[in-house]
């Protein structure tokens, strides 16, 4: 048996870190977009953006490992049964149950490890990533602006722009307003471009109009229209800005002390959650065992869009959970752990229904 358990799990460890390095290059590849959209489009500086993806990699680990997991066990199980080696077993009086206790131990090592990682780690990188964000942001008002979003971080301005490519802008609106937050002055341009000088931005506007109250009780308005206008607008100024931790940036202690205080369904969710998604390889373990037994396939592409399906299954009953538990219709915990539940009972099901047929 220990001659078998060796076979299998050097078998399981080449194929899970062959699935886990390409799932993570996938998804790596899927941020570097974004990453790249950050300095070319938001102007942020290279190192700054690498910093940002840095945070995120943590994040990516809760995904990519279970889902490697699940590809390592069919694969695994795969080759096997088309190899015949699973009858071989069965002759030498080796029962199934005894492989599956084989993945069971590497699972519970696995889930230790991303309890670990789901508790610490990816709390505290989550809560480094908001606040990196927030602070080059704040420190660059190029990053700053975005298409579509009104930002007030301008003193008793509301600036929003339609398009945004480098420092030059589309459709842009311009709102001042009075020490009582009242809007007084509108200012529109089809087009404009920017630069920073200190704290201040300089904005030149081409081809609108400027709308201003002139009498406050009888609300007339004065319209100027211009081809070139320019504008002075004072950046507040702040050299870091405090982020309030999320209940995603928490730890599971801190979630409890919150919990404590404050007795909110949506932080009970969390926490099962971060709990139920720990063990999310065991579960995968049993379904993925039990899909091997009834599909007996070897073929890589079949199981690899097997363990998508699987995986997307899984993901979508942990939203449903989370939209059943917004609406109060189950209670946190078995809102959270209905994936595993879900899951476990179906790969279950398959176990014993094929196990003895063989």
């Amino acid at each position: 048996m220990k001659i078998l358990r060796n076979y299998i799990i050097k078998d399981f460890i080449s194929v899970f870190i062959f699935s886990f390095l390409i799932l993570s290059m996938v998804m790596l590849m899927g941020n570097l977009m974004k990453v790249s959209d950050m300095i070319v489009r938001k102007g942020i500086s290279v190192g700054d953006a690498l910093r940002i993806l840095s945070f995120f990699i943590p994040y990516l680990l809760g995904f990519t490992i279970p889902l490697a997991f699940l590809m390592g066990v069919l694969l695994v199980m795969g080759r096997l049964i088309a190899d015949n080696e699973i009858i071989a077993m069965r002759v030498a009086g080796i029962s199934l149950f005894k492989i599956l206790n084989i993945f069971l131990i590497l699972g519970c090592i696995f889930s230790l490890f991303l309890f670990i990682l789901n508790d610490r780690v990816i709390p505290d990188f989550h809560y480094r990533y908001r606040s990196q964000i927030k602070n080059i942001y704040f420190k660059n008002v190029s990053a700053l602006i975005e298409p579509g979003v009104f930002l007030e971080h301008f003193e008793n301005y509301i600036l929003y722009v339609a398009d945004k490519n480098g420092n030059k802008l589309k459709n842009v609106f311009i709102y001042e307003t009075d020490n009582k937050q009242r809007t007084t002055k509108v200012t529109f341009a089809k087009k404009g471009e920017f630069i920073v000088e200190g704290d201040i931005l300089k904005i030149k506007l081409e081809e609108g109009f400027r709308d201003e109250t002139i009498s406050k009780k009888k609300m007339e308005l004065y319209r100027l229209n211009f081809k070139v206008f320019f504008m002075d607008i004072p950046i507040q100024k702040r050299e870091k800005v405090k982020v309030n931790k999320k209940s995603s940036d928490m730890r599971l202690a801190e979630l409890r002390e919150k919990i404590a205080l404050i007795d909110a369904p949506e932080l009970k969710g969390e926490f099962h959650k971060r709990i139920s998604f720990s063990f999310s390889c065991l579960a995968f373990i049993i379904l993925g065992f039990g899909i091997s037994l009834a599909v007996k396939h070897r073929e890589k592409s079949i199981n690899f869009g097997i363990a998508f399906l699987t995986a997307g299954f899984y993901y979508l009953l942990f939203i449903l959970g989370e939209a059943l538990l917004e609406y109060r219709y189950l209670p946190p915990a078995l809102g959270m752990w209905l994936p595993n539940i879900i899951v476990i009972s179906i790969g279950g099901y398959l176990i014993f229904k094929h196990a003895y047929s063989r």
